[in-house]
Order: structure tokens, then C-alpha cells, then sequence
């Protein structure tokens, strides 16, 4: 029995060790921290969990009340998404600034810090205007699915000319073989869903997948460098708790107040707002792997949203290791 456990043993190590000597080759052919490399590989694990969940759970478990896209967490959160992410980092560096990080100590070093973070923030923020909103005319998302033979079809005539009156109307649309109909292959999806109509006919890249990967993909890469070890993270999140649940032995002292002391907390962990997020991201990806778009559409929202981290983050890495080594 001690042979057999033994032999286990070794083979486990022998494989760990195979495991993360491939992840620090390929850590390093990309320029990326191997915390960096789980993070992106996370996403790819999202997609398999959401498959696995969407062909193996009964039909009740799988359409549900997250299966709604008015569920609330859909309406207020993931449909602001970049918003929300605006809001998240600005608080992140206010708090940055004002603690007492080694690495933002001088002026000049938090000079630096908001020239660099707003030179990525505005970058990050083109590519998802060109992606989601707009590119020389029709979004990216929505250019791909025209290209493929996508059109919005099915607009009534009344709701065509509350939105598009007089000649807008015959210049952006076209009748329907039915007749009874309107349909258009130059206005955005969104303008089709203000229509009322029906987006079909083409490859539909998920723009709920670019947004949410994107999102959590900035948030991770630009304040990575300011996060401690897990164990002190969650250590910090424990004992915050437990002010919270304690009762003061000295009941006539004044204490100091909860809110003051959840203040206290995200001056001295700041990226916890940042987890937060990311959490809230990582689960509405996962329902929206669930729940919409084929595996091919999700697949596209996630490569576009790749390419932006890679053309901010690890391009500037790999151009400088580049020089570096000649």
C-alpha cells in the first residue's frame, strides 16, 4: 500500500512539475506573470463550465431567471458595463494615491501612474467603442454579422416611420418579400432592437462576452501590480468580518463605527472593489455562456476582447524585451 501511495506521489510531482514548467515557458513567450496566464485561461474555463452546465442540467435548471435579459442584474450592471468599470477604476486610484503604497510614493511617481492609467483607460475605451458602438459606421460586432449576410428584418411600417420619417426611411430600408414589412443591412443592432425587429441572418459576435472579458481583463492587467499575496487579501476580508459580528467588551467606550471601519478597509485593500467586480463579471459570463449565443459567436466576443489586452499590455512587453535583447 505505501509503494502504491509512494508511486502516486512521484507521478502527481513529476506531472506538476511538467504542468508548471509549460507555464512559465509560455509565461514568458508572452511576457505574462503565470498569475496572468490563470486569469486569461479562466475564461476558457468559464466556456467549458457553461457548456457542461447548459447540456447536462434539466430544462428548469437551465432557463431560469437568468435566462431573462431584463433580470436585473443584466439591466443595471452587464447593460453599463463600461460604466460601471470607469466608476470602479477612478475609485481604485483615488484610493491608490491616497494610501501609503511603496510604489506611489513620490509625486512623480504618482504623476506617472495617472499618465500611464489614463493613456491605457483611453485606449482600452477606443477599442470598445470600435468594437460595441461605433467604427467608421456600423460597429465592429455588427459589421461582421452584415458581412456574413446578417440584415434586420421584420420592422413594421408604423414603428419605421416614428424613427426614421420621410426620405431616412426609403434611403437605410427596404421592403420584405412578405410585403408587409420593412428590412436594412446598414443600421446597428442596437437600432434593430429600438425597432423592434429581427436580428437574423448572419454570425453574431457576442458583445455581452467581449464587454464582461474586456472589462475584467483591464481591471486584472491594470491593477495587478498593486495586489498582495491571496492569503493577506482574504486574511484582510476575515478580520473585517469579524469587527463587523463583534460586540465591544466596554459597551460605554465609543466604538468606532462600522462604516468607518468598511472605510478603513478599502483604503488598506483597494483592490477589493476591484474583485468585486471581476466576481460579478466572472458569474454574468458564465450566464451568458449558458444562456445565449452559439460556442462560435461566444468565441469571437472573446478573441476581440484578447486582442485588446494583448495590443495594450503584452505588445509594450514584448517590444521592450525585444530591444532589450538586441
Amino acid at each position: 500500500m505505501s509503494s502504491t501511495v509512494r508511486n502516486n506521489d512521484e507521478l502527481y510531482n513529476r506531472h506538476y512539475n511538467i504542468l508548471h514548467t509549460r507555464m512559465k515557458q509560455f509565461s514568458k513567450s508572452i511576457g505574462a506573470t503565470s498569475g496572468e496566464v490563470l486569469f486569461l485561461g479562466s475564461f476558457v474555463l468559464n466556456f467549458m463550465l457553461g457548456k457542461l452546465i447548459h447540456v447536462f442540467s434539466s430544462q428548469e435548471a437551465v432557463y431560469n431567471y437568468y435566462n431573462d435579459k431584463r433580470n436585473i442584474l443584466n439591466q443595471f450592471f452587464v447593460k453599463k458595463g463600461w460604466a460601471w468599470t470607469t466608476v470602479v477604476i477612478v475609485v481604485f486610484y483615488i484610493l491608490i494615491l491616497r494610501s501609503k503604497h511603496p510604489k506611489v510614493q513620490s509625486q512623480q511617481e504618482k504623476i506617472r501612474l495617472l499618465r500611464n492609467g489614463l493613456i491605457k483607460y483611453s485606449i482600452m475605451t477606443f477599442w470598445w467603442v470600435l468594437f460595441t458602438q461605433w467604427c467608421f459606421g456600423l460597429p465592429i460586432m455588427d459589421k461582421v454579422f452584415v458581412w456574413t449576410g446578417g440584415k434586420c428584418q421584420k420592422v413594421a411600417e408604423k414603428e419605421l416611420l416614428r424613427h426614421f420619417p420621410g426620405a431616412l426611411k426609403d434611403k437605410f430600408f427596404s421592403p420584405s418579400s412578405d410585403g408587409e414589412s420593412f428590412e436594412a443591412s446598414s443600421i446597428t443592432s442596437y437600432t434593430c432592437r429600438k425597432l423592434k425587429g429581427a436580428w437574423t441572418g448572419g454570425h453574431d459576435p457576442s458583445g455581452h462576452v467581449f464587454l464582461l472579458v474586456h472589462s475584467s481583463l483591464y481591471l486584472f492587467l491594470e491593477t495587478s501590480q498593486f495586489w498582495g499575496s491571496w492569503p493577506s487579501f482574504f486574511g484582510s476580508a476575515r478580520n473585517l468580518c469579524g469587527k463587523l459580528r463583534r460586540v465591544p467588551a466596554d459597551q460605554s467606550a465609543e466604538p468606532k463605527s462600522k462604516l468607518a471601519q468598511v472605510v478603513d478597509f478599502f483604503h488598506g485593500t483597494p483592490h477589493f472593489i476591484v474583485f468585486l467586480l471581476l466576481s460579478l463579471w466572472w458569474f454574468m459570463l458564465l450566464m451568458t455562456n449558458i444562456y445565449f449565443h452559439s460556442l462560435a459567436e461566444k468565441l469571437v466576443g472573446l478573441l476581440f476582447a484578447y486582442a485588446g489586452a494583448l495590443l495594450v499590455y503584452y505588445l509594450p512587453r514584448y517590444l521592450g524585451s525585444s530591444r532589450i535583447s538586441t
